[in-house]
């Protein structure tokens, strides 16, 4: 089983971060940590090299194969 690698880590934790903010929009009870949340997400997706337009959109993108992460999609 190939090793997972650190671009599947950030794309994991990027996944899990955007279900947590998903379900915290839904449930309106917990503002303050909706907010560090979603700075989060901003930040990780920033750093892994998002356009902008992507981050605020939430529309992350990546080639895959199988259940490895080749490349993000960045513009």
């Amino acid at each position: 089983m190939p090793r997972v690698t650190a671009l599947d880590r950030k794309w994991q934790q990027l996944m899990a971060l955007c279900e947590k903010e998903s379900a915290l929009r839904e449930d309106g009870s917990h503002p303050r940590l909706l907010k560090h949340v979603s700075s989060e997400i901003d930040r990780l997706a920033g750093e892994m090299g998002f356009a902008p337009r992507r981050i605020v959109e939430r529309e992350f993108r990546a080639h895959r194969k199988g259940d490895h992460i080749l490349a993000i999609i960045t513009d």
